[in-house]
């Protein structure tokens, strides 16, 4: 420990005090003990084998662009059926091992396998945030998003469906989407199966674990949900079963203490089917498209140089709500003004690349006060030990708790408008600091004043179903890059007006008992635009919500689905209108977005996709006539 920094809250009758040994046994047995950490921890990981080499001129049956949530379902599916040949292109490459450790799961952001996007300043919103835009993380590994996100799982209710239905997608009613949510499940929890409603409500035997992590801090959570029952929210057993009402955990996509990704569940255990290729960081920059608009293969940038690699079938882009818009107009599809003002040849004119562009904003509600000290800092240095010898600890789980209340203005509503993570960060810590950095001085300043004295409940409040829509378009022709992102949070008054009111109904929590009794209080934005309005009115939240909106990582809808090609993208069968041998499979598609997290549905969108493919190939039976 002598000349060692230590974390600040390090036991201080610990710092500088090694004795001499008489002897150097102690330091082997200890060097030995970390060797094995170290081994156990690279034990965490799956197996990958390298990327193959793939030729200029190579002809699959199926090409797919992108391994994230749906990518991987997608490649899993399509390389069941033995005669067809799939080629999945990854722009990534491997998941690193912190991708596998639960309370890693933030530590990615702005790394080599972060695509680390940004939203585009605009002047209108945003305005007290650093650099005035919003930080858009997604996932370039095998993987993508669902190997960097927080797991969280949850469907969405059968309201998100019936819309998407409504609007003329005839393959997509709500009793069509919860049989593919059943099939793509693996629920875990020994404890939630004891209950034969949540047992029968999901699925058994599908590639995707649904399970609960354990967690090491339970009673702030019995506290908190206590407060979250007197403000009117019933703890649910299982938030799914009540509709998404209530206050309850969350379902997560973990299992024995690591993390299962789409890349481990659909994706780590077929790497040897004979017909089935995986190229890892290679970049697609263009699909290609024949004189009468068949698309018949791809453009890749891999190791240096570009290749054409052919599809016989179909080119498949799974890349997600940017990557996949952005392939698009490269490529000639899109917005025929738009294209042209980046010396792009249009090839098929479709306006809709990009637009719809729906995400679910984050609202920081911060809270402070001064609860009891429970964690023993001894004890969670050994959980890193205990973490390599058995996957338990605080490493197992996420490293924010997965407490989430949904509510609704309407007391009689059967399905959420609103949705509140929690955060917790203890008094003086690094990580307490970190979460007000986002925002500009002297808002900053003034909160960290705050955490250096007080314990800090963050409520993240996400509003679940935006009126307010963004676009996403091009910068230059030159696929390397980044777009550009106009996410227009909050620029309906309706949406401001929904935010408001929810959180006003949320910071009724201060005056629970468990609140009381740390003595919280309100913490107010410092924000001089703002300053004259009471903490917690109308007026103040009217003001405030828009100059510090953030995002809880929820983009979709940017290729979206629907029978009119002048506003759609894809038909409901997931292909591109005006073209043939293209589908987008991924989160761009939903035309309108979820009521809760999106991973599910994303993985649920993949699993949808793959037997739509099935069909037209007859190779499954249609399924249509259920949502007759």
């Amino acid at each position: 420990m002598m000349g060692m920094n230590v974390d600040s809250n390090f036991p201080n009758h610990l710092k500088d005090s090694c004795t001499k040994p008489t002897t150097s046994d102690i330091f082997q047995d200890l060097l030995s003990t970390f060797h094995f950490m170290v081994a156990s921890t690279c034990l965490v990981s799956d197996k990958w084998e390298p990327s193959v080499d793939i030729k200029d001129g190579d002809t699959f049956n199926f090409i797919i662009v992108g391994a994230g949530s749906a990518g991987c379902v997608v490649a899993n599916r399509l390389s069941e059926v033995k005669k067809w040949k799939v080629l999945l292109i990854e722009a990534g490459g491997d998941p690193p091992i912190e991708s596998y450790v639960p309370h890693y799961d933030q530590h990615l952001f702005g790394t080599d396998s972060d695509w680390q996007y940004k939203t585009t300043p605009t002047g209108k919103r945003n305005c007290a945030n650093v650099g005035e835009s919003v930080n858009w993380p997604r996932g370039k590994m095998l993987g993508g998003s669902s190997g960097i996100n927080s797991m969280i799982y949850f469907r969405g209710v059968a309201n998100d469906f019936k819309k998407w239905f409504d609007l003329g997608n005839k393959e997509w009613c709500p009793d069509i989407v919860f049989k593919y949510f059943k099939k793509l499940e693996s629920l875990q929890d020994q404890n939630l199966l004891q209950n034969p409603q949540i047992r029968d409500l999901y699925g058994l035997n599908g590639p995707q674990v649904i399970n609960t992590f354990n967690w090491t801090d339970e009673k702030v959570f019995e506290n908190v949900f206590n407060s979250f029952n007197q403000i009117g929210l019933q703890i649910q057993e299982d938030l799914q079963l009540a509709n998404l009402l209530g206050a309850g955990l969350s379902r997560d996509t973990a299992y024995n203490g690591r993390r299962a990704s789409t890349a481990t569940t659909y994706l780590s255990q077929i790497q040897h089917r004979e017909n089935f290729k995986i190229m890892k960081n290679a970049f697609v920059v263009k699909i290609l498209l024949d004189d009468k608009s068949k698309a018949y293969g791809v453009v890749v940038k891999y190791k240096g140089e570009e290749i054409k690699v052919f599809a016989s079938n179909e080119v498949i882009i799974s890349a997600g709500s940017i990557n996949s818009p952005q392939l698009l107009m490269l490529s000639g599809i899109g917005e025929k003004k738009h294209l042209e003002s980046k010396n792009i040849d249009c090839k098929v004119d479709l306006p809709g690349v990009g637009k719809n562009l729906q995400d679910h904003i984050i609202i920081n509600v911060p809270v402070f006060g001064r609860k009891p000290r429970s964690e023993n800092y001894i004890d969670k240095y050994l959980d890193v030990a205990r973490y390599t010898y058995n996957r338990t600890g605080y490493l197992a789980h996420s490293s924010a708790p997965h407490v989430i209340a949904f509510y609704s203005r309407n007391k009689n509503a059967t399905y959420p408008e609103f949705q509140v993570h929690l955060d917790i960060a203890d008094k003086n810590s690094s990580y307490a600091r970190s979460i007000f950095s986002i925002f500009k001085e002297p808002i900053n300043q003034s909160f960290c004043e705050l955490t250096e004295k007080y314990d800090s409940f963050i409520f993240r409040f996400n509003l679940l179903q935006p009126r307010s829509y963004g676009n996403i378009y091009l910068n230059t022709s030159n696929p390397f890059n980044h777009p550009l992102i106009y996410a227009n949070y909050l620029d309906d008054e309706r949406d401001i007006e929904a935010t408001v009111e929810g959180i006003r109904m949320l910071t009724a929590i201060i005056d629970t008992d468990y609140f009381k009794s740390i003595n919280a209080f309100l913490g107010r934005y410092n924000w001089p635009k703002c300053n004259e309005y009471k903490l917690n009115s109308y007026d103040y939240w009217k003001c405030i919500s828009p100059e510090v909106t953030v995002t809880i990582y929820h983009p979709v809808g940017t290729c979206a689905m629907g029978p009119d090609s002048s506003s759609a993208v894809v038909d409901s069968r997931l292909r591109v209108h005006h073209v043939k041998g293209l589908r987008v499979i991924d989160a761009s598609i939903m035309p309108n977005i979820t009521s809760c997290n999106t991973n599910g549905p994303t993985i649920m969108i993949g699993e949808r996709g793959s037997d739509l493919i099935k069909e037209d190939y007859g190779i499954v039976e249609r399924t249509e006539d259920f949502c007759l």
